[in-house]
């Protein structure tokens, strides 16, 4: 039975004019002025005009030890490969998104990166500002309909389904419940491919979804999950950023509930091997990685799942003989496009 208990809150080659666009060739040498705003916009390298820049923009701080952190190391590491111009500003909040964008576009910066699901309108309003630039809305699935907007992410769907599959195989109450920050479009994807892999296992298992209302509040993510473990949930399968620290204490505190983590590998990232049954890790840096070397920017809509190595599973309990020829005939069908599940 499926039941909302609370509210509490997408690889193609390049293309001919991608190829003119992010041009992958020794960097020029400079600086280049930082985006106005609170805190200055940080810059890797650079001058003011080059035809291979990138300008990545995040909704939080790049030393989360999360998405933020991974998607900005991604950046750094085709920087040194490829000599690539970068710039980044982090903790960009929603108001200051538009304003952010269309700094770095006068600044010259070829490919502009809204990093994070919440940059949908603000890159497509300022990608229509700038034919002339590349811009790509990551962790979404939209390009409005912009010839010069990409949209690219890790395939939540995947990890939804691994994520439901583990949680299912977990559960001794049969109730499991998944948390993330808010929703947006991939993290509803995420929840439908999770019931879906919960109900691979049992389709009796009481399923649930609630947000914390914050991606980094630890407190607020611990609060939220102790409600629904006294309803009797017993395994949790967050998608947060440093909140999910807040997820793992509740269910260290609770003593007898299970954590299937999603993004980061709960048992190493957050200390919680005592709970973790497994995690169903986001491959940011690849993602990161790849959008920065212009790989990406084909107005195209581009998801990173299992066949592309954008999710990595990673199993800490023990499998008896019927659980794991679940699991791997859940993985089988996930690969062989056998699971109806949305990307």
């Amino acid at each position: 039975m499926k039941k909302r208990l609370m509210s509490i809150t997408s690889i193609a080659l390049i293309t001919a004019m991608c190829l003119s666009a992010c041009a992958s060739k020794p960097a020029d040498s400079g600086s280049a002025a930082a985006p106005a705003g609170d805190g200055a916009g940080k810059t890797e390298s650079g001058a003011s005009e080059w035809d291979n820049s990138v300008a990545m923009i995040l909704p939080g701080l790049i030393t989360d030890e999360a998405f933020n952190q991974f998607t900005y190391e991604g950046m750094v590491k085709a920087k040194d490969e490829l000599g690539i111009k970068t710039a980044y500003k982090e903790n960009v909040t929603q108001d200051e998104q538009v304003e952010v964008l269309r700094q770095f576009a006068q600044q010259g910066y070829q490919i502009i990166i809204g990093q994070g699901g919440q940059f949908g309108e603000a890159v497509a309003t300022v990608a229509a500002e700038f034919p002339d630039k590349q811009f790509v809305f990551s962790v979404g699935t939209d390009t409005f309909d912009l010839p010069n907007m990409s949209a690219a992410t890790i395939s939540y769907s995947h990890a939804g389904f691994i994520g439901g599959v583990l949680a299912g195989l977990n559960t001794k109450n049969n109730k499991v419940a998944m948390v993330t920050g808010e929703f947006y479009d991939t993290h509803r994807m995420m929840e439908a491919s999770f019931y879906k892999g919960v109900a691979y296992v049992n389709p009796d298992i009481e399923t649930t979804a609630i947000t914390t209302g914050d991606w980094a509040d630890t407190v607020k993510a611990r609060e939220a999950c102790l409600a629904v473990i006294a309803q009797g949930y017993d395994v949790l399968f967050p998608c947060l950023d440093a909140a999910g620290a807040g997820v793992a204490a509740a269910a260290q505190d609770s003593g007898n509930v299970k954590v299937v983590g999603a993004v980061a590998d709960y048992a190493e990232d957050y200390g919680a091997k005592d709970v973790t049954a497994g995690s169903v890790v986001f491959a940011w840096d690849e993602l990161g990685y790849r959008e920065t070397k212009g790989e990406l920017c084909d107005g195209k809509v581009h998801v990173l799942g299992m066949a592309e190595n954008g999710i990595r599973p990673v199993i800490n309990m023990e499998l008896t003989e019927e659980q794991k020829a679940i699991y791997d005939a859940a993985v089988a069908d996930l690969l062989a496009g056998k699971i109806d599940i949305a990307d």
